[in-house]
């Protein structure tokens, strides 16, 4: 009989371990509801944005601008003069960038984060809270929210921590990642924000992207055509295909610290 307690005992200490560590639907629901798009038509750029204060908004900053790296390494950039955010219901707001890299403060360029103020108020939004805690544990649970592959409704994804870099700047998390999920707020179980989702690594992605760059610098020497069909650019425009829409890898978030210290160090109010 002793036995059977000890059993029962087990058991339900692990399922109330493993509850603790579960998403809420009201934690979903405030990732939901601070979720933008982002995007500029002039940049052919779209991702995702979160609420982090009445008319401030996070997102990536290479979703925000047009980052150019020359041959001898070094970086410029163009921000988008036309940004604006897209709810879910389809309001649209227009937005300013007002976390401008510079020699001095380079982090939103280097750490992959921007800031963007809205030029009018906005009404049924979330407000996330960044998180002071860095000490992430692997396997722990995380939901993001955000507009990949242009999907013409919000989607919400549920997965772990996987991984996080000794330094504890890039959490890896086991979740399908895709293009436009970029600037999306990485939640834990209480609601506050712990990373930006900010890219895709690894994976049959990688391998097609490497496939592709042969393809084009086999096209130099000029395609073959066969039938009326130019294998080389059928090829080429295959993977293009897949590489937007297959996902596997690993994603990357950058950890928020970056974005609370500089909000701290320049003062600027949420």
């Amino acid at each position: 009989m002793n036995k059977i307690y000890i059993l029962f005992y087990a058991i339900m200490s692990i399922s109330s371990c493993d509850g603790q560590n579960q998403i809420s639907k009201m934690t979903t629901h405030q990732s939901r509801l601070s979720c933008v798009k982002i995007i500029s038509k002039q940049g052919n750029s779209s991702g995702t944005g979160f609420f982090i204060g009445p008319d401030k908004i996070a997102t990536c900053f290479h979703v925000v601008s047009q980052i150019i790296v020359d041959s001898a390494k070094n970086v410029q950039f163009n921000i988008y003069p036309d940004l604006e955010a897209i709810t879910e219901d389809n309001d649209t707001i227009g937005l300013a960038c007002i976390s401008i890299p510079t020699k001095a403060s380079p982090e939103p360029l280097f750490q992959d984060f921007a800031i963007l103020k809205t030029n009018s108020p906005i009404d049924k939004k979330s407000i996330l809270r960044l998180s002071n805690d860095t000490d992430l544990d692997v396997g722990d649970n995380i939901v993001f929210s955000g507009f990949p592959l242009g999907t013409p409704t919000m989607v919400t994804h549920y997965g772990t921590i996987s991984g996080v870099t000794k330094d504890k700047s890039i959490i890896c998390i086991q979740a399908a990642t895709n293009k436009g999920n970029s600037g999306g707020a990485l939640v834990d179980k209480d609601g506050q924000v712990i990373g930006i989702v900010s890219m895709r690594e690894g994976g049959i992605s990688i391998s097609l992207q490497n496939y592709l760059n042969q393809i084009t610098a086999s096209e130099k020497y000029g395609g073959i055509q066969l039938m009326g069909i130019d294998p080389l650019q059928a090829a080429k425009e295959t993977i293009q295909i897949l590489d937007t829409y297959i996902s596997t890898g690993i994603g990357y978030a950058r950890s928020s610290r970056f974005l609370q210290e500089y909000i701290n160090r320049h003062r600027i109010s949420l």
